[in-house]
This record gives C-alpha cells, structure tokens and sequence, in this order.
C-alpha cells in the first residue's frame, strides 16, 4: 500500500508540473472520442486488433504498471513522427493517462497523432488506468 501511495504522490506532481508548465498547449485540443473501461476490456476480451497506448511519463509506465499489452508514449509538447512511425496507422489507438477528468495528457498526445495522419483515435475515460486496477483488470510491470 505505501507503494502505491508514494507512486500516486509522484505522479499527482509530474501531472501538475506538465499541465502548470503546458496547459496552454491543451487548450485548442479537439476532445476526441472517449471508450469507457468496460468497452476497453471487451474489445480486449474479444481479441480486437487495437493498440493500446500509455501517455504517462515513462517511469510510472515502468514503476506503476500499465494496461496488459499497452505501448509507452510519454506526453511531450511535441511529437513528431520519428517517435511514432512504428505505430500501425490502419488499427484503433486508445490512449490513456492518470491525469483525472479531461484526460488532458492522453487528448493532447492523442490530437498530435491525428496531426501525424492517425484516423481512428480514442481515449480511454476517467477514471482510465486507476479505474482499470480498481476493477482487478489485466496490468504488467
């Protein structure tokens, strides 16, 4: 339990240290299509040909663990399509971060994507990955 505290306080900071040195950059963000928990794990369960994406910064991707399956792509102001190209542009992407209501992280990343020629993208709704362990869901470290 005191791990899953002290992951938590370290990345309620790294949330307000992106969003208080970026939230501007959020601001002109299409909100894109939300999947709820429940509609994930049935795509999941159904064997769909998704990819699943985590926008948290890569040492709560490592440390906290990640949705079963689920590729690392850490926020950042700017991507560009050197750090993307070996996503299949043909499947869905569902994107998540921990960053509460607004999904903020996971929008933006998600909304970079689209700039970069990705069609079908989705986000995955708050309460994204917390909701996931809560529910006993699949994760990996």
């Amino acid at each position: 339990m005191e791990i899953f505290r002290k992951t938590t306080v370290i990345h309620l900071l790294i949330c307000i240290q992106v969003f208080g040195l970026a939230s501007h950059s959020f601001s002109a963000d299409v909100q894109l299509p939300r999947i709820t928990i429940e509609g994930l794990k049935n795509l999941m369960d159904n064997g769909a040909d998704i990819v699943i994406i985590d926008t948290q910064p890569k040492k709560l991707y490592e440390m906290g663990g990640h949705i079963k399956g689920a590729v690392s792509l850490p926020w950042a102001k700017e991507i560009d399509y050197a750090d993307v190209r070996k996503l299949p542009s043909d499947k869905p992407l569902i994107l998540y971060c921990d960053c509460g209501p607004g999904e903020e992280a996971s929008n933006n990343v998600g909304n970079q994507l689209m700039e970069l020629g990705f069609k079908n993208v989705k986000i995955l709704a708050d309460p994204s990955i917390r909701g996931w362990k809560e529910k006993g869901y699949p994760i990996e470290k």
